[in-house]
């Protein structure tokens, strides 16, 4: 004996078959994203890690490099120094510096451009002080000189003045 409705018991069992996969898939499909989720975040965190490590690096070694370079600096009112030899070095740090800040529109980049335009700056001034004082002091031996020629002739008789 056969049923007189097994085509609306077919398509009965169908929609309640595809109700029923649709129903497992809205519930699988958040299991799936919750599980890869961490996944992903695991590595978006190694990426963003791997560029602050970086950037600490290069934080380090710029912070190194401006150190020496002001140290150095530091050694030109010394007497037994080369200057120019100094400055030479100098200005290779210098460029080396600017060489690793690159070319950049964020903050930092200006930041660190604006560090090495800055040493830069105070080494042409401390330079242009050793001349300065150079000069001073070469004027300053002058005058010593000239004082000196000064009061000779003036405790020195005039033969002139004798005759």
């Amino acid at each position: 004996m056969e049923p007189l409705n097994k085509k609306e018991r077919s398509n009965g069992n169908l929609r309640f078959l595809a109700l029923f996969i649709v129903g497992i898939l809205i519930v699988l499909i958040p299991f799936y994203f919750l599980i890869r989720l961490p996944e992903r975040q695991q590595q978006v965190q190694s990426v963003e890690n791997n560029a602050l490590q970086n950037q600490a690096d290069f934080q380090k070694t710029f912070t190194i490099r401006m150190d020496s370079a002001i140290r150095m600096m530091d050694k030109y009112p010394l007497p037994d120094v080369d200057i120019d030899k100094l400055n030479a070095d100098i200005g290779l740090i210098l460029s080396d510096m600017d060489k690793s800040v690159g070319v950049g529109t964020d903050v930092s980049s200006m930041m660190f451009k604006r560090m090495v335009t800055a040493l830069t700056e105070l080494k042409k001034a401390r330079s242009a002080n050793i001349k300065c004082t150079a000069d001073l002091a070469k004027a300053q031996k002058d005058l010593d000189e000239s004082q000196k020629e000064v009061s000779k002739a003036k405790s020195k008789p005039s033969d002139s003045l004798e005759h």
